[in-house]
Parts: C-alpha cells; structure tokens; sequence
C-alpha cells in the first residue's frame, strides 16, 4: 500500500469539511421567531420583564441590535420525532473567530428558567435526548425557548488594535453590527459527532509524530481506511485499533481542568460580565449532564456572588455541583485582581473576603493562588499567600515575556522575606486550551522541569464569555487519556494537581527567588491614572477610617461600619480587577469606575467621626498642615533644605544644608514628554523605542508667590504647572504638577536627578521593597526599563540617601546618568486602543524629593498619602509599637471580622533586616498572634516581637472588660 501523506492530510480535511461535519445537525423543522428589543438605558432587564414584553414578528436575515443592545426571541415550533437527539441551532451573526469577544445569547424556558447559553461555537439547545433542559418540550412536543440575545461589538479583531470609538454605546444612526443568520431544528447525530472527534484524535495528531516511528504510519493507515469506509460505523471501527494504542510508560501527564477565564470589565462594562458569567456557568452545568468526569475551575467570590444575586436558581445548580466536587471555587479572591498596585492590606482582603465567602456560601476553602493572567506579580506575594492558608500559586502570564524565556514551570517561589510557595506555570502558553494534540505537544516540548516532574496543568474552555469548556473539547480530553503519541490527559482538580506534582518533586523544586516581573504590558502601571488615583486614595482613607473608627469602638463604644466598611472595601477590590486597575478597559469601564470612585471617596469621608479642625493621620497621630516657608526671590530655605529655582523653571540647585552636599545633579524636575507609539497592546505596552524620542518641557514663565514657586508650561493644547514649596523644619523639597492633558499617543515623565551613585534602587512594594538594577547588564536588567513602584523609590550610597515620594503614580525608571541617577516617575500615557480619549483632561500629581535614609522615604510617603480630612479630632494613639531594634512599623490598624470589637494590628518589618519590638496597646487587651485571615496562631510573646526581614505579623489585641 502506497501513502502520500500530504495527500491523506488534504483529504481528511475536506472530506471533515464537506462531507461529514454537515451529517452532524440535519434540519428537521422551521421554527417562528418574534422579538423584542430592550431600547433605553435601562437594559440588561430581568428576565420576569422579557418574558411579559409584547413581541412582534422577526424574520431570519433580519438585524437584531445596535451595538451594546439587547434584544430578546421568542423562538417556538413543535419537535418531530426522529429518532436522534434534537437540538434549536441558531446562528447570531457570529464570526468563527473571537470566541468570547462579541455576541453572545442565553436561553431560559418559559418559567424564566436559564437552560444553555449560545455563543460562536456553541450555538445550539438540546430539546430531546440525553442532557436536554428538562420543561423545555410539552407533552404535545410543541416548545418555547426564550434567547436574551446581548449585540456585544467585536473590539479586538482582525486586525486588532485598531481605534474604535464603540468603547460606549454609539448614537443614533450607527449601523446594527449583527443578523440573525439562522434559526432551525436540527437532529443530532452522535455517530457523527464521535467520528469527528476520533479523526480529529488521529489525524490531527499526524504531524506531530515522528515520521521514522511505525505509529506515525499505522495512524496515517487508520485514517485513510476510514476515509474509504462507507458507514459512519465502518470509519470508526477503521480508527478504533490507532485509538487503542496506550501511551508511553514515560508519557507526561497533564491535569485537565475546564475553565473559562471571565475578565471581570475589559472590552465590555461590568454590567455585561455579569451576564457573562451566567451563560458560562448555565453552559458548563449543561455539559455535565452528559459528560460525569468534567471537573470546571472558577475563582472569583464576586463573579459567584453576581450569579447568586441575578439567577439564585441557576446558583443553587452550581451549590449542588460545588458539594459533589465538580465545580471547584479556586483563588479565594474577591476578583482576580493585579497582582504589582494594590497595597498590601487590599491583597489581604482580597483573600480574607474571597475567602470568607467560598466558606460561608460553599464550605470551601482554597488551597490555590489562581491569577494566570495578572500583569506581573510582587515578590510580597509567597508570603502573603502562605499567611493567608495558601500551599500552591498558578500563573500563566510570564510566558508572555518579550525579552527573556523564564526557566522553569514547576518551582518553588521564594519571596522578598524567605518564604516559598509551590508554584506551577501551565506549559501549554494558554489558560484557555482546546485540548488539541498541537498544544498537548507544545506543552511537553516547551515543559522546562522534565528532569524532576512529569506532569503538568492543562486549563481548557473558552473564556471571556465563551461558554467554557464545550463537549468537542471534552470527547477530545477522553480520547487522549492514553493515547501513544501524545501526553496522557487525566481530568482533575487543581488540588489534585498540585499535590501529586509536590509529592513527586519533594524538596528538588528548583527556587526562584524575588519578584515575578513580566517583560510586558509596563505601560498598565499608568494608564488611565484616574483608576490609580482613585486606588491609592481610597486605600488610604480607607487605612484612616477604619482607625478612626476602631478608636471611637473601643473608647467611646461608637458603633463599628462594618456593612459600610465592607460595602467599601468590595468595591476597591471589584475595581483592582487586572483590566480596570491597571487602565486596559474601554472607555465606558473606566467612566464608571471614576464615578463609582468619586462616591465612594464621599462615603468614606461621611464615615468620619467629626468634631474636630482640618488634619490628617500620619504616623498614627493626626498632624495638622503648617504654612510652608516664603521664598526669597527664586530660592526656597528653611535652614534645612535650600532649592534655586531657575528661569526655565527647573530646580538648577538643591541643597541640603547640614552638610553642604549638592542633592541634584543636572537641572530637577523636568517635565519630558516621550513619543509613544506602541507596536500592539497600546493601553498596555511601553516600548523601548519609547525612550530615544523625548523632549523636555521648559517653562514659559515662573511665578513667586508667598508660599511656593511655580513654572507654568504651554505643549500644543496641553498645559502644565509645577510648584515648589518647603515646610519648616522639614528635609524634602515637596513638588505638585497640575496637568492639563490634551496629548495622543505621547507620555509625560517627571525627571529628578540625585547625586547617588549606586547600581541598586530599592522601590516600595507591599510590606517591603524591592532591590532592582539601575544597570542594563544582562537582557534581565535591561528588560526592567519600567516597573512598579508604590509610595517611594530610594537610592543611596555611603553617608547620602535620597527618596523620591509620591500620592498616585506607580510607573518609574530609574537609570544611572553621570555623576548619578535620575529617578523618573512616570504620570500619564495617551494610547488610542482601547480608548481613545484616555486621560485627556486636568489631573493633579503631588511628589516630594526627601533627604534621608529609607525610614524618612518612609515616613514622608506615609504623610503625603494620608488623606486631608476637614474634621478631625485630636486624638491619642490606639496602639503604639515601642521598637527596640531594627526598623518595623504598624500598617493597619482595625477591628476584626468577626465583629467581636477584637482590634486588629498588622505590622512588618521595613528593611529586609531583623527587628525587636513591643506593641503597646492604650487599653486593657489580652494579645494573640493569628494569620492574616485573623484566625489564631499563638499567644504574642510578652517578651515581645522578633521579625524577621520584611516579615509581616497580625496581632489580635481582645479587650479585657472591667468587671
């Protein structure tokens, strides 16, 4: 027998093509379809409101919506008998590509009752046979299936990145981007729906086997005989010796786990992932009906919590399939949020009210950090998850890195204090696979730790609103359980996952020690500023009420906002989401969320305890503002620090007086503006070629005022004002730069150069800081051309430190430059994609350039931050931290969960060294350590506390009643 592979290959796929694919759903019967569409901004509507709508008669071909409409079908006929399953199949004007990223339908029964979401390559509803929603068909066989059809524009298609202004609802007049294309019943043929699977078993499978090896020709022989056969039966039977074939004994192993990673807003507003989430679950819940080995993974407390509010019937489904295990809550995190900005205590109560939630609703708890898609992940991270219960961490998105390949897939993360959790990178480059022997084979061949592990995680199902795993991928998932040639593919939990890859690493997992930082998307630490604006601010009004109301709790027995305080909290945490936070949504996200931020910041402020004169809690006391100092002429001197403003409105002289040193080197705070044009990814990418096309901004004109200097500058339509000042007694030279942007496709850099010579930069991060280069030796150092900085960045040398303090950036470089290093926040970006109005408008930016070690750095970035409240009370500190070596700090002060009026103390220590300390309390407490989801470790040493580097510990000080 002569084979010409090729040929085999060519005809396999048009014999799939025309010949077979179209057996799989045979029309049967018309249906009759009425609709009616939701007009106003009043939509998505419940369902009880569709199903009383007067409908009105809707033709196939017709257009069904404007883009971001909603319009709801009323589909009815009668189900012949045919002996084969029958399904509704509809077509909605989808493209074949895009799986998640444009419309999407649900369909309920009559009762309100959602049955099975539709969506590009899941377009049917199973009436009769195994798996069929049950009350959809009559005794009469007559049906009525309601679709709540969602006109969700394509954002990102071919080609992508193009501007768009449908980030918002368009106006009147724009054209209704879908029709619905078709409308029928179909009979089901399963025979062929298992041929298809088993050719695509076989066939697909032929390039990746080696044409040297017998079985590559033995497969090709199978799939020309069945290509010959005659039956539907014949073919299969012509496969079944090639399927039979079991793997090698040394086969890699890969955990197949269903999913569908749900952004919670991107190209789409909040409101529509709610719905998202609905018709993924109700699909998912669908396919389990006839396929008992599924197991699906979901995390996100609040994408179940939407669920349980919108739909509490399909929600008690997915109770019912969580208790048997087939539904697996994963992450215990309110969202999957980014994972650099938050500040330390936000990633606590992502995990603490994550957390709670899955044990309260499901009596579950996870065992599994699950961020596969976050931009970068600090190297706080092992510790925070190991204190908060955590054994394991899955991520995805280091393999995204543009410079460098990461060494490993299996390891043992080591974080900025020592702590190591189990960590495992899927090698399949996706957490939303098909399960196809194209990514079976990348994973094995691209699986970087097969010295020590064979085995592997394997996340498959369309995500963003693609239904999730579909039953194509689950029958190929069974066929390739062990099949020769390729991996074996076993269905599983992550937890079962990751404790069969532990027990079989044991203690050779290879260590990555620091932060995870992905080589990619360094422009999200400042798009749309107003989300890390609104972030920061209200992290620290948060850090001040909850203070303020612990101290009127247990002082004055004020009643503790818990409910609003939660409320609050769960909105900082929705909107820290890896699309909303980091700016990579669409306009009409970000709308909102400046809104929603507007208000919280009000209710916040409301839940201040009043009575007092303007301040602010800084160091745990509440400071009043002081008058800075006047300057003389273009000089700014307090006996401290002495700052010459020059004619182009630089600082060309900054001195600190107690021991003559020049601070600067070069002219300080220049404004140079960049042009930005990235290559893709615009919202989220900054590219290197950025860096060679600057200009710096000199000012128009300087004007002197009793209290500061300012240097006004004109760009274009966009206008700048920078304003020094100095407060008495004081060694940091504070710098306010208000913003009027007006720019496209430009970024705005704030340039301060120091006097320091050092190789190393130490940035603020949550419950610590980081160390990274100011060199660009190797591809790693030079790759970090842009990271993350929280509240401050510090430089040093022997006998000289300077920090760089800042209320709302988190982009920065900082590189060396003769005679020392420029320390550049980065304030605002104009990509076009996905919005192209970001940022334009007025914006206000507060820095200050202080003298001193890392521990002023730190105290001057915890003033700056804390929040100017009208009304404050004096008050005396709560808790005091008396230390004794070292250098540790308190970071939150607040009453407990449980609500038990316990007061809650988390502190760390601050340098990377060690620290002694002793927390004294201003009342009657008895002291217990506990985890950071403040459930009981030990009794606090009354010798008080030993830390360790960057080492975080929670104390719970219970007050003793007086009898």
């Amino acid at each position: 027998m002569h084979l010409n592979p090729s040929h085999v290959l060519a005809r396999l796929q048009r014999v799939v093509r025309d010949r077979i694919r179209p057996r799989l759903h045979t029309p049967v019967a018309d249906v009759t379809v009425t609709a009616w569409r939701v007009d106003g901004d009043g939509e998505p509507v419940p369902v009880a409101r569709a199903l009383e709508a007067d409908y009105t008669p809707f033709a196939i071909g017709d257009t069904w919506a404007p883009a971001w409409g909603t319009t709801w079908l009323r589909i009815e006929g009668r189900v012949p008998d045919t002996g084969l399953p029958v399904e509704l199949v509809l077509d909605l004007g989808w493209f074949d590509h895009s799986v998640g990223g444009h419309a999407e339908g649900l369909a309920y029964r009559p009762d309100g009752v959602p049955v099975k979401a539709l969506h590009p390559r899941n377009g049917w509803v199973r009436l009769t046979g195994p798996g069929a929603a049950p009350g959809l068909v009559a005794e009469d066989r007559t049906f009525v299936v309601y679709v709540e059809a969602a006109a969700n524009p394509l954002l990102l298609g071919l080609p992508p990145f193009v501007e768009t202004t449908w980030g918002e609802k368009p106006g009147p007049g724009e054209p209704e981007p879908y029709r619905l294309v078709s409308a029928q019943l179909c009979a089901f043929d399963p025979d062929v729906f298992d041929l298809l699977r088993d050719l695509e078993a076989t066939g697909d499978l032929l390039p990746h086997l080696d044409t040297d090896e017998p079985r590559y020709w033995r497969v090709l022989t199978a799939v020309e005989s069945a290509l010959d056969a005659p039956t539907t039966g014949q073919a299969r039977a012509a496969l079944a010796g090639a399927l039979a074939q079991p793997a090698h004994a040394s086969a890699h192993t890969m955990t197949a786990i269903g999913h569908a990673h749900i952004d919670s807003a991107w190209l789409w507003p909040l409101r529509e992932t709610r719905r998202k989430v609905a018709r993924t679950l109700t699909n998912v819940l669908t396919l389990m009906e006839t396929d008992p080995d599924l197991v699906y993974a979901m995390s996100s407390a609040q994408q179940f919590a939407w669920v349980q509010e919108d739909h509490p019937e399909l929600f008690e489904r997915v109770k019912q399939k969580v208790a048997e295990g087939r539904i697996v809550p994963v992450g215990g995190m309110w969202v999957e949020s980014d994972a650099m900005m938050p500040s330390g205590e936000s990633l606590v109560r992502q995990i603490s009210m994550g957390k709670r939630y899955f044990r309260e609703t499901f009596g579950h708890e996870s065992e599994v950090v699950w961020l596969p898609d976050s931009f970068g992940y600090s190297g706080a991270w092992p510790q925070i998850a190991r204190r908060a219960g955590y054994r394991w961490f899955l991520t995805q998105k280091i393999s995204w890195n543009d410079t460098t390949t990461f060494p490993h897939h299996t390891f043992a993360w080591e974080g900025i204090d020592g702590s190591r959790i189990f960590t495992h990178f899927p090698p399949a480059d996706t957490y939303a696979a098909e399960v196809t022997p194209a990514e079976l084979k990348h994973a094995v061949r691209n699986f970087r730790d097969k010295a020590i592990s064979g085995r592997s995680l394997l996340l498959y199902g369309y995500g963003d609103g693609g239904g999730g795993p579909n039953r194509e991928m689950a029958a190929r998932a069974h066929r390739f359980r062990d099949l020769e040639g390729t991996a074996r593919v076993e269905l599983g939990s992550p937890e079962e996952f990751f404790a069969a890859a532990e027990a079989e690493m044991g203690d050779r997992a290879p260590v990555w020690a620091g932060e995870l930082y992905l080589e990619l998307h360094r422009g999200t630490l400042t798009s749309q500023i107003a989300m890390k604006q609104g972030n920061r601010r209200a992290e620290a009004l948060l850090r001040t009420v909850e203070y303020l109301a612990a101290v009127a709790a247990v002082r004055d027995g004020v009643a503790y906002p818990y409910d609003e305080l939660e409320k609050a909290w769960q909105t900082v945490l929705l909107h820290q989401f890896h699309d909303i936070l980091p700016g990579s949504s669409i306009s009409w996200v970000h709308r909102e969320a400046r809104a929603t931020y507007d208000a919280l910041l009000d209710d916040l402020t409301g839940l201040v305890p009043g009575g007092g004169a303007p301040g602010r809690v800084s160091g745990w006391q509440v400071v009043r503002d002081v008058t800075p100092v006047a300057p003389v002429g273009n000089v700014l001197d307090n006996g401290i620090l002495r700052a010459e403003i020059g004619d182009n409105g630089h600082v060309v002289s900054l001195v600190d007086l107690r021991d003559g040193r020049q601070l600067n080197v070069g002219d300080l705070g220049v404004l140079r503006l960049f042009r930005d044009e990235p290559v893709r990814w615009d919202a989220w990418d900054l590219d290197r070629h950025v860096f060679r096309n600057e200009r710096a901004l000199p000012a128009a004109r300087v004007e002197i005022s009793d209290m500061s200097i300012s240097a006004l500058i004109d760009h274009d339509e966009s206008a700048f004002t920078i304003t020094y000042s100095l407060l008495p007694g004081s060694a940091q030279l504070d710098i306010t730069v208000d913003v009027d942007w007006q720019e496209t496709e430009h970024l705005l850099k704030l340039s301060i150069p120091v006097g320091v010579r050092t190789l190393r930069a130490r940035y603020e991060t949550q419950y610590g800081a980081l160390d990274r280069p100011t060199h660009e030796n190797t591809l790693a150092d030079e790759a970090q051309y842009e990271v993350c900085s929280h509240r401050f960045v510090h430089v040093g040398e022997p006998g000289l430190g300077v920090g760089v303090v800042n209320d709302s950036t988190y982009g920065c470089d900082v590189r060396r430059i003769p005679g020392g290093t420029d320390i550049r926040p980065t304030l605002l970006r104009a990509p076009r994609f996905p919005d192209p109005d970001t940022d334009r408008g007025r914006h206000t930016f507060r820095f200050a350039v202080v003298a001193g070690d890392e521990t002023a750095t730190r105290a001057a970035a915890d003033d700056l931050n804390a929040p100017r409240l009208d009304g404050l009370a004096d008050t005396e500190p709560l808790i005091e931290l008396g230390l004794e070596s070292g250098a540790a700090v308190i970071d939150w002060i607040k009453l407990a969960d449980d609500r038990s009026g316990d007061v809650i103390v988390r502190i760390h220590e601050s340098r990377g060294g060690r620290a002694t300390a002793r927390p004294h309390a201003s009342f009657p407490a008895t002291v217990t350590e506990t985890d950071l989801l403040e459930r009981p470790e030990s009794p606090a040493n009354g010798d008080g506390l030993i830390l360790g580097p960057y080492q975080i510990t929670t104390l719970r000080f219970s007050p003793i009643k007086e009898r």
